[in-house]
């Protein structure tokens, strides 16, 4: 059985509150936008309380109908562009003492958060990127659907003759996603946000999370070593690491950034270099250019 915990609540919307910037003035509005005529099922069943609209061939929901068809009884507050979830599941058992009485235990919780205009949604303490920025249907905080579903452990499915989207739900996976603090290593987390942070630190947040994939994509690379640490650290290949800049305390953007990254936040999939945008550097005049965001050239 599924019940909202009030104290939980109060405090996850309060931190949630405290961790989202004030992104609701941004314009991001899909209420002039017709209904699609495409279907949403929910472990084989119509979705039909989802309110959703389709925008750059992503399908957004708004907030509250995904979690109300989710699950009915959990605390949902939105104001002023925001929204703030708190949910639990909860088992009833007889109480230790042998009474008759029922206590309730908590078995898993979700805190969510989202701002019209930002480029995350938080999800226990774990940041989902949005490309496009969470947005607003009809007053109500909208996102994508595949984020949502990450939320809820939900596999994703797609029919190209109707148009319909599945979800389903995974076998043996739990209620909500893993919290942040049991998902994100500790030390990569350390390292790649610095790294983010002194070389692009005064860029724009797509500049952040580029950064980032150059460093994950030379994890991933024969070409490069194995470990976040040791390609940052690499010889003659970071500036930073090897002024020792590399070792100042980055700020809250760069760690959102390092976040959305190893969530999965892709900008350039294949970059493995950048430089100063303009430099006449190796990688500028023996590498496939990639992409300018803000001052940095990518390339592959």
């Amino acid at each position: 059985m599924k019940l909202r915990v009030t104290g939980l609540a109060l405090a996850g919307l309060l931190a949630i509150s405290l961790a989202l910037p004030a992104f609701a003035s941004t314009t991001n509005d899909l209420s002039s936008l017709e209904a699609p005529t495409s279907d949403i099922y929910l472990d084989g069943a119509p979705a039909e309380t989802l309110e959703y609209r389709l925008y750059n061939g992503v399908n957004y929901i708004t907030v509250r109908s995904f979690v109300e068809a989710m699950q009915e009884q959990a605390m949902i507050e939105e104001w002023e562009g925001g929204v703030y979830v708190s949910a639990a599941t909860v088992t009833q058992v007889v109480d230790v003492a042998g009474s008759d009485t029922q206590a309730n235990v908590v078995e898993e919780t979700l805190i969510l958060g989202a701002v019209k205009g930002a480029p995350y949604v938080i999800a226990n303490g774990r940041y989902l990127y949005v490309a496009d920025g969470v947005m607003t249907l009809n007053g109500s905080v909208a996102a994508p659907i595949r984020v949502l579903a990450e939320v809820f452990n939900l596999d994703v499915g797609y029919d190209g003759a109707t148009g319909n989207v599945t979800l389903t739900s995974q076998a043996g996976a739990g209620a909500y996603l893993t919290s942040g603090d049991q998902y994100y290593d500790s030390d990569v987390l350390y390292w790649l946000s610095r790294i983010i942070y002194a070389e692009s630190g005064n860029q724009p947040m797509d500049g952040k999370i580029a950064v980032g994939n150059v460093v994950m994509n030379r994890v991933a690379s024969p070409l490069f070593p194995d470990t976040v640490y040791e390609v940052i650290f690499q010889r003659n290949q970071f500036t930073p690491a090897m002024t020792g800049s590399i070792h100042r305390t980055p700020n809250a953007a760069s760690v959102e950034a390092a976040k959305m990254v190893l969530d999965g936040a892709v900008v350039l999939g294949d970059a493995l270099f950048f430089n100063v945008a303009g430099l006449n550097s190796y990688a500028a005049q023996t590498r496939p250019y990639v992409a300018t965001i803000g001052n940095h050239a990518f390339y592959a």
